[in-house]
């Protein structure tokens, strides 16, 4: 693993792109809980489609370090791969000629932006320590992972039915190296009010001691849905 530091800024390829897309688009409203945001944390966030990432990777006031489909930090193939049969088609439902060219063409421009905003990859199986390890030397230099824990399987929804509880186990072991809780905070994009919310900062210190990983996952799941009433 390369050493990581902490990020004052994206990569110039993602600043344009941030900068063209702030001069055609409308900024969201911010609604913030708290006006001062912690120095580091754990945002776990809607997906809404293709739109929520883009937005808050352009228009959230901190750099967030997000989680990731690891066939996305691969090669070309693996990458239109993934757009094409899981991400186009089978998560957002697009039809077959608009998913092949989506595909083809974010395909060439992905690696780089994902590279910008230094994606982490997340796995289904036991390399998902890799992604906690990575994540853990994120946290220790200050900078704050985002993380979209919906099982969107079948597609995104406006309210979200289940959670992973992979960014659970991350807040878990973040507590066990440095004996102190990670705030783990809601992030919501409201697409119809055009709206980035954050809700009230989560402490596993919060949670009954018996509760297992995916029971708080629900727990979180539900404090996330409350903010897009």
């Amino acid at each position: 693993m390369k050493a990581i530091k902490t990020i004052t800024k994206h990569n110039w390829f993602l600043r344009l792109i941030k900068k063209i897309i702030r001069t055609v688009r409308k900024t969201p409203e911010l609604v913030l809980h708290d006006d001062n945001l912690p120095e580091k944390a754990i945002y776990y966030a809607n997906h809404n489609g293709a739109a929520g990432p883009l937005t808050l990777s352009v228009y959230f006031p901190k750099y967030l370090v997000p989680w990731g489909a690891y066939p996305m930090t691969g090669h070309y193939f693996s990458r239109w791969k993934y757009l094409y049969f899981t991400f186009y088609r089978q998560k957002l439902g697009y039809k077959k000629f608009r998913s092949f060219m989506l595909a083809t063409l974010f395909g060439l421009i992905s690696k780089i932006l994902y590279q910008g905003v230094r994606l982490i990859p997340t796995y289904p199986d036991t390399r998902l320590r890799k992604t906690i390890n990575e994540s853990l030397e994120h946290l220790k230099v200050n900078n704050s992972i985002l993380i979209f824990p919906e099982n969107s399987s079948s597609g995104y929804a406006e309210e979200i039915e289940a959670f992973h509880a992979g960014f659970v186990y991350l807040a878990q072991q973040y507590f066990k190296k440095n004996n102190k809780h990670i705030p783990m905070i809601p992030l919501f994009y409201h697409k119809a009010k055009q709206q980035i919310i954050t809700g009230k900062t989560k402490y596993l210190s919060y949670f009954e001691a018996n509760l297992n990983r995916e029971e708080i996952a629900e727990s979180l799941r539900k404090s996330l849905n409350e903010l897009g009433l």
